[in-house]
């Protein structure tokens, strides 16, 4: 048996002023002035409004959901999942929680007694509470667990309650085994404290904010390290419940990892990062338990990590909540955890197991949807959390509420409507725990992370150059209609190879080559189908920059979130000027948000490395469209002056038009423009400043190979144009390759195979 189960933790829930402890709860719904603040007509629409925008902008909306592709061409396999918080939070008195909190915290302490029972001296099987067969006949129930003795089996618990009609609480079901929802509820209540900040502080609603460190220290002590590395373990975009672990992970101040990113050695788990590998003592895992180890017996799937239980029995990792922590919320179990409960830790406070999911339930306000005119009452499920960190059980003051369609299995509610939870009385006086060391963790970028940074950065650079030559292009038409047919639509055909070498595409599946057609027409499907170049390219950078939320600030989650919508119009092929000023501007601003609010730390140079790598193929790729391109049957002045307006087009498009007419203050050239585009290195476009920036950004890495690489790129620079742009262009793609295979590729180490002798 755990040593935790032989004895109690202290309950953390007498800092609450007023009210005693009660065993039937009161109504839901709020009451007085309470009521008529939060169920105000006139403010519902303007709540919910800004409810969702403060949802999208953290990346919990439609915008993770939404995501077609990533870097390396798999596609985000993801349904659209969105959800609501309702702007009328459940509303807890005080006396209600207290009861309700005391409750929590004796069944969590109850269920890992059972737990440790069954997988330690078995007097519940031998006993015939639990039946053997019923063990047998779940993979919830892993064998491999069995006789194993972790420092304690739940770190971490949620339950669901309800409140009947008639006034009784019941469970309608434990979470032991991955408890999800807890970065939902924080978040939820990060969205309320903005959306009603004046209901909240008028009414004393209890703080949330330091259940955060309670969690730390119940995950510090899953194990005996005195200064555990912890991370987050999660099963990646593809997992329902990735925003509840992104943001979670932000709030802890973890890494969030996934199988990927971990690797056993010597029956140790180790962090991949890009210094190497770096032990983990704890990992917080949001996986199911058969999900985590593809190597156990009865395992599903690939998102685990090969031979991580091997190394959790070697006492070389501890898993919070424990291997096999999930018995308890299997279906064939279920029905015998109350007697289960009675034998081995009696709880004083009963919350009985909701046998009806057809009991009627208390109904709480909803705000209206979809346009109706007045909120209505429905019924909910509460869940509650608690953590245990083998001193005392805390469990977070609040919650989140689900909202149950008619007919809906509380256990699953269809809604999408999430509801805060607020308990009011704020606490007496905040308690915390022994605080844990300091460690500085500043250096630690898992390989993964550092990838999806480095992608996120290239294709932001890439979709906001196509977005700018189109918006320049667009602008050049909207301005003067003639030119399109310039000289037979020579300036028309110019630009459709700039537009192809923006949007790096040689075939015509987007872009059209003009044949038989009107030039106008056919650059305006040119501009179409550029649009829906930029709308896949903002893609890939959503997808990334999804997976990295951790490293981004809220006002860019905003930026993204923002993006997202307008990728909407440009796929319906909405590819104005207005429109891609809006493009630009968010870009320019998610760029100003990575210069600005990223420390220069590695994370800020993985990424920048990608911008510049990848701005240095643009400046290529655009100069050699422009001044390189196919002049057909144009000669002489008509020559001329296509050059001259692709030459505008190829300062515009690299926001050195204005820097170009403030220095020369003459007709453009294509020498001097060369001379600000390619050699340069004050301005920030330039081609020379990208290489310098590789350059140091290799120094500052310590990599020799990557300095070696910047130096040959800078060589080329002293080379005839029509010579420079291929050199430059082989020795970039080659640093970029190199960027990979020297920190984003697990390279495979053969083992040579003596050959078999012949014995016969």
């Amino acid at each position: 048996m755990s040593p935790v189960a032989t004895g109690s933790a202290h309950r953390e829930w007498d800092g609450w002023a007023g009210g005693d402890a009660m065993s039937a709860g009161a109504p839901l719904q709020p009451h007085g002035a309470l009521r008529m603040a939060l169920l105000d007509p006139d403010r519902q629409a303007e709540r919910q409004a800004r409810a969702d925008r403060l949802l999208e902008a953290d990346g919990a909306g439609h915008l993770v959901h939404d995501l077609p592709v990533r870097s390396d061409g798999r596609a985000a396999a993801i349904e659209s999942r969105p959800w609501r918080v309702d702007p009328i939070p459940v509303v807890l008195d005080s006396a209600t929680f207290r009861w309700l909190s005391l409750a929590v915290a004796e069944r969590m302490e109850a269920l890992e007694a059972v737990i440790a029972d069954l997988y330690g001296e078995r007097r519940l099987v031998r006993d015939r509470l639990v039946p053997a067969e019923a063990l047998a006949a779940t993979d919830r129930y892993r064998v491999n667990a069995v006789g194993s003795r972790p420092q304690r089996w739940l770190s971490t618990y949620a339950v669901d309650v309800a409140l009947r009609a008639d006034g009784v609480w019941q469970v309608v079901q434990d979470l032991t085994d991955a408890p999800p929802g807890i970065g939902y509820a924080l978040l939820d209540r990060s969205v309320m404290s903005r959306v009603v900040p004046e209901v909240m502080a008028a009414n004393e609603v209890a703080s949330i904010a330091r259940y955060t460190g309670a969690m730390r220290r119940a995950l510090a002590a899953a194990t005996g390290v005195d200064s555990p590395r912890i991370v987050l373990f999660s099963g990646g975009l593809d997992h329902p419940s990735y925003i509840d672990h992104s943001y979670l992970a932000v709030q802890l101040g973890v890494h969030l990892v996934e199988g990927a990113d971990l690797v056993v050695r010597q029956r140790r788990v180790w962090l991949r990062t890009l210094d190497g590998l770096e032990p983990v003592d704890v990992l917080y895992r949001r996986l199911e338990d058969p999900t985590v180890d593809p190597l156990e017996v009865a395992a599903h799937g690939s998102v685990g990590v090969p031979g991580l239980l091997q190394a959790v029995r070697s006492g070389g990792v501890a898993l919070a909540n424990a291997h096999g922590a999930g018995v308890i919320e299997a279906a064939e179990v279920i029905s015998y955890v109350e007697a289960a409960i009675a034998h081995v830790r009696p709880v004083e406070q009963s919350l009985a197991l909701m046998s009806d999911g057809r009991a009627t339930l208390a109904r709480v306000p909803v705000a209206p949807q979809s346009g109706a005119p007045d909120a209505i009452d429905a019924p909910v499920v509460l869940r509650l959390f608690a953590v245990n960190d083998g001193v005392t059980v805390s469990v977070l003051p609040g919650g989140t509420g689900r909202v149950l369609a008619p007919g809906d299995d509380p256990r699953r509610p269809t809604a999408c409507v999430a509801k805060d939870v607020w308990v009011l009385g704020r606490t007496i006086a905040p308690t915390f725990g022994p605080r844990l060391p300091q460690v500085d963790f500043g250096r630690s970028l898992p390989t993964r992370a550092a990838d999806a940074l480095y992608w996120t950065n290239r294709s932001a650079e890439r979709a906001e150059a196509m977005a700018r030559v189109g918006r320049v292009v667009a602008s050049r038409i909207e301005q003067d209609p003639g030119l399109a047919a310039l000289h037979g639509g020579g300036w028309s055909r110019r630009m459709t190879d700039v537009l192809h070498a923006v949007g790096r595409t040689t075939d015509h599946a987007h872009l059209s080559d003009h044949v038989g057609e009107d030039p106008t027409d056919g650059l305006l499907r040119d501009l179409a189908g550029l649009g829906a170049l930029v709308a896949d390219e903002i893609g890939v950078l959503l997808t990334e920059g999804t997976t990295v939320r951790e490293y981004l600030s809220v006002t860019t989650g905003r930026v993204l979130a923002h993006l997202a919508t307008l990728r909407t119009g440009l796929r319906r092929g909405e590819v104005d000027v207005d429109a891609l000023d809006a493009v630009l501007a968010d870009f320019a601003a998610f760029a100003g948000l990575w210069h600005e609010s990223i420390v220069r730390g590695p994370a800020w140079r993985i990424g920048d490395t990608g911008r510049r790598l990848e701005r240095a193929l643009v400046v290529i790729d655009l100069v050699e469209s422009a001044v390189g391109g196919p002049r057909g049957e144009l000669r002489g002045d008509a020559a001329r002056e296509i050059d001259a307006a692709a030459i505008e087009v190829l300062l515009a498009a690299n926001e050195s038009l204005v820097a170009y007419r403030r220095r020369h203050r003459s007709d453009v050239e294509l020498d001097a423009a060369i001379a600000l585009l390619v050699h340069d290195d004050t301005n920030p476009r330039s081609l020379s400043t990208a290489i310098e920036r590789l350059r140091r950004h290799a120094e500052a890495g310590e990599w020799a190979a990557g300095v070696a690489l910047a130096d040959r790129a800078r060589e080329t620079l002293a080379l005839p144009l029509d010579e420079l742009l291929p050199a430059a262009r082989t020795v970039i793609d080659e640093f970029g390759s190199a960027v990979v295979a020297r920190w984003f590729s697990s390279p495979v180490s053969p083992i040579l195979m003596r050959p078999t002798e012949d014995v016969t």
